[in-house]
């Protein structure tokens, strides 16, 4: 974590500021400043995207290889930190979500764009260390949101990468089902410390709204785990 601090310290004083300049520009109190700096604590995805406008300089140097992979994905790709906040977004990652541009994503919260049954999802795989050391990998296929085509199937990859302030991140890579799964079951698969789970999503009560509109993968309700 004292990576960042050092590196915020050290584009602070190229650019002839105080703590308080720095805090005024970003409309927040000094002490967060000194907290970043001094490595108590990390800012999150908003407020680096904050920092670097105001720095003009990259806060996540060493990152910017993998930030710049995600960014130019010609596929679904998203690099999220473990409280979700977009660090990197592909094209087409921006147009599914209806945004005009990548900095309607970048440095935000990707929650309000996820419906209630991938909200509890976030919470079951938090409950099992997934945003912790020791998770492999996850896969997940179930109905996901998006802005213009309503519920589609989508497959997810979620690969963890340690980022050079030592924190954890994911790459996110989707693509869309053209068929429902046979069983009609979301799944999500994840392998933690070298244990395999498994959670599976009954979506049975929407079978008729999916005979309706084919192209579109309706669900509002969770189900426990089978």
């Amino acid at each position: 974590m004292k990576k960042i601090g050092d590196r915020i310290k050290s584009l602070r004083r190229i650019q002839h500021l105080t703590q308080q300049q720095l805090a005024a520009l970003l409309g927040i109190d000094q002490g967060a400043i000194s907290r970043w700096e001094r490595g108590h604590i990390n800012p999150s995805a908003r407020y680096r995207q904050q920092l670097e406008q105001a720095l003009d300089a990259p806060l996540m140097e060493r990152d910017q290889p993998l930030l710049e992979s995600v960014n130019r994905d010609l596929h679904f790709s998203l690099l999220l930190d473990t409280n979700l906040f977009v660090l990197a977004a592909s094209e087409i990652t921006v147009a599914v979500n209806g945004c005009r541009s990548r900095a309607e994503l970048i440095g935000h919260c990707y929650t309000p764009l996820l419906d209630k049954s991938w909200q509890r999802l976030y919470l079951w795989l938090q409950e099992l260390g997934t945003f912790q050391e020791g998770v492999d990998w996850i896969n997940m296929t179930m109905p996901t949101p998006t802005l213009h085509s309503g519920y589609r199937w989508i497959e997810s990859l979620w690969i963890p990468f340690k980022l050079d302030s030592g924190e954890l991140a994911y790459r996110i890579s989707c693509r869309l089902l053209d068929n429902v799964p046979n069983e009609s079951l979301a799944r999500a698969t994840l392998e933690v410390n070298n244990k395999q789970y498994e959670l599976l999503i009954p979506i049975q009560e929407h079978q008729v709204q999916l005979q309706q509109q084919p192209s579109l993968k309706p669900t509002r309700a969770w189900s426990h785990a089978v």
